[in-house]
């Protein structure tokens, strides 16, 4: 399989809904911190970055499964509707996902699945990309997955268990060492991932001053 940063690297079968995947309100909270992490440059799509594919994805736990924005879609401003696509089942032997909306899910969605799969507590992952919080990230204490660990593999998932694992504590931020300015934060609300995002990015920032 390729490893060219923003495909997706495991078997996905996509059904179309007939509901949207997010309630109104629940959707505005996570458009909302989506559009904040797009104003700080911390998901987006440039052409001059990652051969030009977007990066960053938003998750969120729901009843049945969780809902994840669509693979290449961080590259839009606003969040619409449809570039929300429902997980409803995620088997990381096979490598496989099964989701519903008209969008194929985040190429990250596997390792999502494996930190909700992981820990009941997490409600919200933000997956994001900063060149300057993940060149701090040894500065600021953030815990790491091996630098020989690829994103979207079978390996990363396996990685990100053992780190929650190793790091109990809750909400949590950490790097993907292999996965080039790759940050996650995860907790029960929204503003534990998109607020410690905001202020580790200060804190790097500060770090460079």
């Amino acid at each position: 399989m390729s490893e060219v940063e923003g495909t997706i690297q495991f078997a996905y079968d996509l059904s179309p809904s007939d509901e949207e995947a997010l309630d109104t309100t629940t959707f505005a909270e996570l458009a909302a911190w989506r559009s904040i992490l797009f104003a700080l440059d911390l998901l987006g799509q440039h052409s001059d970055k990652y051969g030009g594919y977007a990066y960053g994805n938003l998750s969120r736990l729901v009843d049945a499964g969780f809902v994840i924005t669509a693979s290449q879609t961080s590259g839009t401003q606003e969040l619409l509707p449809e570039h929300v696509v429902r997980v409803v089942d995620a088997n990381l032997d096979r490598f496989w996902i099964e989701a519903e909306g008209s969008e194929p899910p985040s190429s990250e969605a596997l390792t999502h699945a494996m930190i909700y799969q992981a820990d009941q507590r997490v409600r919200f992952v933000f997956h994001v990309h900063s060149r300057e919080i993940w060149a701090a990230r040894a500065e600021l204490n953030l815990p790491e997955t091996a630098g020989s660990v690829r994103y979207g593999s079978r390996e990363m998932a396996g990685a990100v268990s053992q780190l929650l694992a190793d790091n109990p504590s809750r909400p949590l931020v950490f790097a993907t060492a292999g996965h080039e300015d790759g940050i996650f934060a995860l907790g029960h609300l929204a503003r534990d991932c998109g607020g410690l995002l905001v202020s580790y990015l200060a804190k790097a920032r500060a770090l460079r001053s």
